[in-house]
């Protein structure tokens, strides 16, 4: 590359040009090939608000914090996020919703090490334990179902 091709170069293929020379050599030698002075070389590789970091031995295009807004930040990780709100919205309104509620808290007794465990089987209206399980597997899925009804059973017991 030549010096009028160099000046005539947009900044953002200029810095792209450069980047590529600079794996093989310094900035000294890239001014060099070039046919301009280091300074005048310095100063024209700073147009476009581009910045030489020393260590990773290359020009990076520089992002004034006051005109970034993440908020409105066209990222692919920003889509991402949005993309996530939206596919996952009904359950954010549930986890919300759930927090107008007491949490639910397992009583001792239900785990109890002095407890002995049997088997029990009851018979029920299948409906009624069809909208059990589905309500304890959507709401609570971090409790077991057995302690689940245990804890029903209690909650009975104190009720009435």
């Amino acid at each position: 590359m030549n010096k009028e091709i160099f000046f005539a170069m947009p900044s953002e293929k200029r810095v792209e040009v450069v980047n590529k020379m600079l794996q093989n050599a310094s900035l000294k030698e890239v001014a060099d090939k070039i046919g301009i002075a280091y300074s005048t070389f310095l100063k024209e590789m700073t147009v476009g608000d581009h910045v030489y970091i020393q260590r990773d031995n290359r020009y990076y295009k520089f992002i004034r914090e006051d005109i970034v807004n993440p908020q409105f930040d066209s990222s692919e990780s920003y889509r991402e996020e949005l993309r996530f709100l939206c596919e996952n919205i009904d359950v954010l309104k549930r986890l919300i919703n759930s927090e107008h509620r007491p949490p639910l808290t397992l009583d001792k007794q239900i785990y109890s090490n002095d407890a002995s465990f049997s088997n029990k089987s009851i018979k029920m209206n299948e409906e009624v334990y069809k909208k059990f399980t589905k309500h304890c597997n959507e709401q609570y899925p971090q409790f077991r179902l057995q302690d689940l009804i245990a804890q029903s059973l209690l909650d009975f017991i104190e009720k009435y």
